[in-house]
């Protein structure tokens, strides 16, 4: 709540002062690893381009002898040849004599993956690829710090608006949509009677819904309790055309009719309007309908469909 010597306004912009340049630090942060976070994309697509250049390198060096195998270079020593073992019990001193022989095999998956394998390379490509996902993961984690600090700005707003609603609700000095003041005039529904008469407000509380209102006949001194659903706030018609069917109060009474409009609102002097309507069942008797003038703010649309007004 804000102190007595300021007003909602004065506290909110205070509380919100610092917010335009930490969402501008956290932006520039987030840009700042954006960019460092592109260079290592391409650094990374560069290297493991390189790897598969060098693997494409060495598969293509092998000797394959097609529908056999891929021809290998075998190396023989003493250990595998008889006549060299004899020789080598003879003078065990003596270097063995190497030779060499070709065999076709075929290498299994594992085999042709041990051997196009480079570790140095296949470990600097894991390293770049470790720092883009921690530049990405912290991009994640300043844009949500953003939200948070927006989001607890308009919670915050949404908090003092229900609360400054309220205490102007308590002085009066505020009308929420559909609520009228004291004194503002309504149209009511006749308890346990499908009547409309004209009333005036005496007071609303919010809380439960409900009006108390007095009615507007000279002659009658009735006190109503009622809820929204049997009230409507009266005033607030605009833009009727002629063919529009509303509920009007009828000359020298307080009772609402149906009817329908026959000439547009016009302005009268004093600040009011009036609207011409023609009443159902409204006829003299040679049967002719004469329209009546009525003032706007006694004018409503048909019950039921006030709401969506």
């Amino acid at each position: 709540m804000a102190r007595s010597d300021e007003t909602y306004l004065e506290t909110f912009i205070d509380s919100i002062g610092t917010l335009p340049s930490e969402i501008r630090r956290n932006l520039d942060l987030m840009k700042d690893l954006d960019q460092s976070g592109s260079a290592l994309m391409e650094e990374m697509s560069r290297l493991q381009k390189e790897y598969v250049e060098l693997v494409e390198e060495k598969v293509g060096g092998l000797d394959v002898v097609d529908g056999e195998g891929i021809r290998i270079v075998v190396q023989n020593t003493a250990e595998d040849d008889p006549k060299k073992k004899k020789k080598k019990r003879k003078n065990d001193d003596k270097n063995e004599v190497a030779s060499e022989t070709t065999t076709v095999v075929v290498p299994t998956t594992e085999e042709l993956m041990r051997y196009v394998h480079e570790p140095k390379a296949l470990s600097k490509i894991e390293s770049v690829q470790s720092d883009c996902l921690q530049r990405a993961e912290e991009k994640v984690a300043i844009a949500k710090q953003t939200y948070a600090l927006v989001d607890n700005v308009c919670r915050r707003l949404d908090f003092d608006i229900r609360d400054m609603e309220k205490l102007l609700l308590a002085t009066g000095e505020f009308q929420a949509p559909g609520v009228a003041k004291p004194n503002d005039l309504a149209a009511i529904q006749v308890p346990g009677s499908l009547d409309w008469i004209l009333a005036k407000v005496i007071s609303y509380v919010p809380e439960t819904g409900m009006y108390k209102l007095s009615d507007e006949d000279v002659e009658s001194n009735k006190i109503f309790d009622l809820p929204e659903s049997q009230v409507v706030i009266l005033g607030g018609l605009r833009n009727l055309r002629a063919g529009d069917v509303v509920y009007a109060v009828y000359p020298e009474t307080t009772a609402f009719y149906k009817g329908t409009i026959a000439q547009a609102p016009r302005k009268v002097s004093g600040g009011g309007s009036f609207v011409m309507v023609s009443f159902l069942d409204d006829h003299d008797e040679n049967g002719i309908t004469h329209d009546k003038a009525v003032l706007l703010k006694h004018v409503m649309l048909p019950p039921g469909s006030h709401a969506g007004s």
